[in-house]
């Protein structure tokens, strides 16, 4: 997005893919920066793709603005609970059915 004038939130909202509580999410746009609104708008497809790539659901708008998904780098931007620490990927549920069961 070019720099001058910040986005307002429709143009957040209408580049946002998950349409999804748009109050909660207007309310949190409210108390970003000028700059961090760019940033926000801008990060949306990297965001995308690397849910996709990750196999994750994408945040509602009010997360994705909230816990600044935008400043996350792209092997980190998945929720918590997700992987293990350190990047390490969980492994295919195919092998636990390969797993003795008790």
């Amino acid at each position: 997005m070019a720099r001058g004038k910040a986005p307002d939130f429709g143009t957040f909202w209408d580049a946002y893919a998950l349409k999804r509580d748009r109050l909660a999410a207007e309310r949190v746009w409210q108390r970003l920066s000028a700059m961090d609104r760019r940033a926000a708008v801008d990060g949306i497809p990297a965001y995308r793709e690397s849910c996709r790539r990750q196999g994750i659901a994408m945040m509602y708008g009010q997360g994705y603005l909230s816990h600044r998904r935008w400043e996350d780098p792209a092997a980190e931007q998945q929720p918590a609970g997700r992987g293990r620490p350190g990047g390490e990927p969980l492994p295919d549920p195919e092998a636990f059915e390969e797993m003795e069961t008790w």
